[in-house]
């Protein structure tokens, strides 16, 4: 598994000053073995401006990640598309003939591991097919990222807990406004809890209330290290 790993924010809906944010999601995920995004926006001109602010270079990604089929995660793939003509991305049943079209490899995933140390969660969802990314991190857990969790968080994080055998450090991204029975079941099994993107400020609100010591507040721009069961955080 991995001794470390650094998540960036390439966007948010909560930005910062110095770049640029729009609705969407895409963090990138980097550990001494691989680089990978996951999720890219809904811009592609936003993609490419924080990562050359950020000094971010996409053209060495190992692979790519799109949670589902809405544009406020696949749009900035077309960005992607020209600097790493080629990438794998990891996609749910779907039509991916557009992604195609921007250069890209689309893999229809099957859910399971696709490297030593990282686990996509099988399909879920009914009109919205969906699935998570989890990664295991060396005397830590597993760090699970997800899009926008039309499915639950707390179902896909469960689905890659079980899949893994391991304990759940971190759940980040895109609660979907949830009920706050989810964040709840979260809770019990997760270390830590960052809702991001499209989880609302009431979701944010209630983990930060009930659950202060698991809350992670991240936004555009945040760069959070994991390593030795500790991380550190920069806005």
């Amino acid at each position: 598994m991995v001794s470390k790993l650094k998540l960036t924010i390439i966007n948010d809906n909560v930005g910062r000053e110095g770049l640029r944010n729009d609705w969407g999601w895409s963090i990138l995920l980097e550990s001494e073995k691989w680089k990978i995004l996951f999720d890219a926006d809904t811009d592609p001109n936003i993609i490419e401006y924080n990562t050359e602010k950020m000094g971010i270079n996409l053209r060495d990604l190992s692979w790519g990640v799109l949670s589902h089929y809405h544009g406020d995660h696949y749009g900035g793939f077309e960005y992607v598309g020209r600097v790493a003509k080629g990438l794998k991305l990891y996609v749910p049943p779907g039509d991916s003939t557009f992604l195609k079209r921007w250069g890209l490899e689309p893999v229809e995933n099957k859910g399971g591991k696709i490297d030593e140390d990282v686990w996509l969660s099988d399909i879920l969802g009914i009109s919205i097919k969906e699935h998570a990314l989890g990664v295991k991190v060396d005397n830590t857990g597993i760090v699970v990222i997800v899009g926008c969790s039309h499915p639950g968080a707390d179902k896909l994080a469960k689905r890659l807990k079980d899949m893994t055998g391991g304990d759940v450090y971190l759940v980040i991204g895109g609660y979907h406004s949830p009920p706050m029975r989810v964040i709840d079941n979260l809770a019990k099994f997760s270390k830590f809890i960052s809702p991001a993107h499209c989880s609302g400020n009431e979701a944010k609100r209630y983990v930060r209330e009930k659950y202060p010591s698991k809350y992670i507040d991240v936004r555009t721009g945040s760069v959070m290290e994991i390593e030795n069961g500790k991380h550190t955080l920069k806005f």
